[in-house]
């Protein structure tokens, strides 16, 4: 894959407090904690290609019918709490449709970043003097890093601002992403990710500083390969409303001007005449009062489907869950340490998540219980209670959590009738034994 010619030489990898640029055309490097202490690398260029680091990303991929890019956006705005743990109206997102499709549809890539992060990195590029050409996930450039090894299906291991990036690419696109801990055992954490993408034994391919024993390595980073990533752009909502009404506005100014241009080429044979200028005038201003009214009549009809549309956010944010619960149980899974196994996972619909299990150290809890608050996925993470105990003559912490998830909702239901004088209640509970996850 070639490197566009109009795409910008400074590419930025960003997440908040760490920032790193590298100039594509010249190998120069930089990094600091924010944009402006970077002003000197900038050297006139205003334009820059942003990076956004796989700690702030969603990335899914899914399968939706052919349709114009306008039509699959509102499909998506439909099914994004379905994919995504957070509520639509907090997140702005962007899509690519491929060519492969089945029975099911095409394959899409739905990428999603919380408006509020976006906000925050628009207002230090206009801070820092510089404008993004584009805003993508980071990681969108690791089909390139695969192809530079020779490897078009792979999983490419990267360093990442908040850890291992590991992403599964084959045909060209990613199909899964993860990000593990930066001191994690690579092997491990790439048969894992395979596992998880249900993709089968793939070639293990480095990038940027990252060293492997055995496996392919790809001719540079991700954030130097950033300009060959595929035509994907993070918007906000509001400023893709705006562009949307500036292309309104501007078919309505042509359409005003080609119905202009058409009633004075009509009436050119009657411009002798002045009764016919004056019926022309009068023509005119009733034209103008009617087109008032039907750019009234339109306001009027868009301002009420914003509001439907607002509404219906409102109610799907409320009577569905933001995180399905089996998402929330592998999510648990993934940040037990090494040293620790749960014994029982308990998760019921607008209750507290209740984790009972057992550690090799207390150390081992500590981390656990660090690994679930530092989430964005849980509030209000507790350790209820850890005690020492022996399995045989190995000594234990038994411990129990709970944590709140974020955004699961209690939907309110009917009293059923009580069966033997207690109420039907539905708790989802997962138990699994052993040291390994």
């Amino acid at each position: 894959m070639s490197r566009s010619p109009a795409a910008p030489p400074i590419h930025v990898s960003w997440t908040p407090g760490s920032v790193e640029v590298v100039n594509a055309a010249t190998g120069a490097r930089a990094s600091a904690v924010a944009l402006t202490d970077l002003r000197a690398f900038w050297n006139g260029n205003k334009n820059v290609l942003v990076g956004v680091g796989r700690s702030l990303v969603f990335l899914k991929t899914a399968r939706l019918p052919k349709a114009a890019p306008d039509d699959l956006r509102r499909i998506l705005g439909i099914q994004m709490a379905q994919l995504f743990p957070l509520p639509p109206d907090q997140l702005s997102f962007d899509f690519l449709q491929t060519n492969d499709h089945n029975g099911d549809g095409y394959l899409t890539l739905i990428g999603a970043i919380r408006s509020e992060d976006l906000r925050q990195l628009k207002q230090e590029l206009r801070d820092a003097g510089i404008q993004a050409e584009r805003i993508l996930p980071l990681s969108l450039a690791a089909p390139a890093a695969a192809a530079s090894a020779g490897a078009p299906n792979a999983i490419v291991a990267a360093p990442d601002p908040g850890g291992l990036g590991l992403d599964v690419v084959q045909g060209g696109i990613i199909r899964f992403s993860r990000l593990a801990s930066l001191d994690s055992d690579v092997a491990v954490e790439a048969q894992r990710t395979m596992a998880a993408a249900q993709s089968g034994a793939l070639p293990l391919v480095a990038a940027g500083n990252l060293t492997l024993p055995s496996g392919l390595t790809s001719s540079s980073d991700l954030l130097t390969l950033l300009d060959q990533a595929p035509p994907f752009a993070f918007e906000l909502a509001e400023e893709r409303n705006l562009e949307e009404k500036t292309r309104l506005a501007k078919r309505m100014r042509m359409a005003t001007m080609i119905t202009v241009l058409a009633l004075l080429l009509c009436l050119v044979p009657f411009l002798n005449r002045s009764d016919d200028i004056r019926a022309v005038q009068r023509s005119n201003a009733s034209w103008s009062r009617q087109s008032k009214r039907i750019t009234a009549a339109k306001d009027a009809e868009l301002d009420k489907a914003q509001t439907a549309i607002h509404i219906q956010t409102i109610l799907k944010s409320a009577f569905e869950p933001a995180q399905p619960m089996s998402d929330v149980v592998a999510y648990i899974s993934d940040q037990l340490p090494a040293g620790a196994w749960l014994t029982g996972v308990g998760v019921e619909r607008g209750k507290a998540i209740q984790l009972r299990g057992m550690a090799k150290t207390s150390g081992d809890v500590t981390q656990f219980v660090n690994a679930l608050g530092a989430s964005a996925r849980f509030r209000d993470v507790k350790l209820v209670f850890a005690s020492t105990g022996t399995i045989g003559t190995v000594p234990v912490v038994q411990f129990n959590i709970t944590a709140i998830g974020v955004g699961n909702l209690p939907m309110p239901v009917p009293e059923k009738a009580a069966v033997g004088g207690r109420k039907a209640t539905t708790t989802v509970t997962t138990k699994t034994t052993g040291g390994s996850r």
